[in-house]
């Protein structure tokens, strides 16, 4: 296995497990307050300090992307770098009897 395959699947697990974490944040809450409500990743940054600057409003686009909710978009990202580092697939070729 290549070191870059090794890499994207190690950042797609965490990722899954991020998401894995807040969405049973996520269903904590909904069970204590009885609202649907899911973190959004600019509430997770301002909460962690990271990057907490970045989606205060510099950029149309990065407001958007604040509003979404963490563990959707970590479960999604997540899967994409497992499926990035997946072994790649051969031709098979099956034999005509």
């Amino acid at each position: 296995m290549s070191t870059l395959r090794a890499l994207s699947r190690f950042i797609g697990m965490v990722l899954f497990a991020l998401a894995v974490i807040f969405a049973v944040g996520d269903i904590a809450r909904y069970v204590a307050d009885d609202v649907i409500r899911f973190s959004t990743i600019a509430e997770i940054a301002q909460t962690t300090g990271v990057a907490a600057d970045l989606f205060a409003g510099t950029s149309a686009t990065l407001a958007v992307i604040g509003t979404w909710p963490f563990s959707i978009t970590a479960a999604v990202v997540g899967s994409l770098f497992v499926i990035l580092g997946r072994k790649p697939r051969g031709l098979r070729r099956r034999a005509l009897i």
